[in-house]
């Protein structure tokens, strides 16, 4: 299932995204309301609508509860993905300005190795976290990258300190890229969205089964319910994927700061 998810997301444009299930879920909704009323001649009279509909609100609280919390973890998520781009962007940057201080040739090899990295990324690796996969020329420029810092032997203090510090955001770049690949992967625990499904149709029922003697003010609250539902999901799944989507992320920090005018777009 999630990776049609990411298929739609990929494919599918954001308007109809949003339009679609939106009008099909009010369809549906229309369609068990008129469905209830000819099955349970009770609600067209409303009966216990006195004690139902508070109960009804304060399930629907409960679950908006869950719904925003849920949500509001899924963007701290995606913000959390686009920090760690830029932190690996950054790392590159400063390794490409402080390896002027190598001693040459292998300075020059550091900057190279660093410039085909991000150029990687941006070409070859970004396509693919789209489907949640790496690239396996990405990780080849990557491992080039630190073939080229044991090449070098730093001959002043100033060059040593500067080829640690270079060393210490190679490895900051390291976890970064782990981060980002398994950002990359995406999706929503299954449990979680088992439930959320689950609960959204608990009280979706609890809606229908609210009757009102006016046909269009019963569908109202279930239908409204299901429209903020369907709504939020889409958003949600938007967010679990960060590099896909209508949300997503973009490579542009890699060509943006000390990497500027060194990677070209693809």
């Amino acid at each position: 299932m999630l990776p049609v998810m990411r298929w739609i997301l990929d494919y599918v444009p954001t308007v109809w995204l949003m339009i679609v299930p939106v009008c099909v879920s009010f369809g549906l909704v229309v369609l068990a309301v008129w469905a209830a009323r000819r099955l349970v001649p009770a609600t067209r009279d409303g009966f216990h609508a006195e004690i139902s509909a508070p109960m009804l609100g304060a399930v629907a609280a409960l679950f908006g509860l869950l719904l925003a919390f849920v949500i509001i973890i899924g963007y701290e998520n995606f913000l959390a993905a686009e920090a760690n781009v830029k932190a690996e962007a950054d790392d590159l940057a400063a390794i490409v300005r402080d390896s002027r201080s190598f001693p040459e040739p292998g300075g020059s090899e550091v900057r190279l190795a660093v410039i085909l990295y991000a150029e990687s990324v941006v070409k070859d690796e970004w396509p693919q976290l789209r489907l949640g996969n790496s690239s396996n020329i990405t990780t080849s420029r990557f491992n080039d990258i630190f073939a080229a810092f044991r090449d070098i032997e730093p001959r002043s203090p100033q060059a040593r300190l500067f080829y640690d510090s270079s060393v210490e955001k190679l490895n900051n770049s390291v976890a970064a890229r782990r981060d980002r690949l398994e950002a990359g992967k995406g999706g929503v625990p299954i449990e979680l969205l088992a439930l959320i499904l689950f609960s959204s149709l608990v009280l979706i029922f609890y809606a229908v089964m609210v009757g009102s003697p006016s046909f269009w003010f019963h569908v109202l609250g279930p239908a409204t319910i299901t429209v903020v539902i369907v709504a939020s999901l889409i958003v949600l799944m938007d967010l679990s994927y960060p590099f896909s989507g209508g949300i997503k992320l973009s490579p542009e920090d890699f060509m943006l700061g000390g990497l500027s005018g060194l990677v070209q777009k693809p």
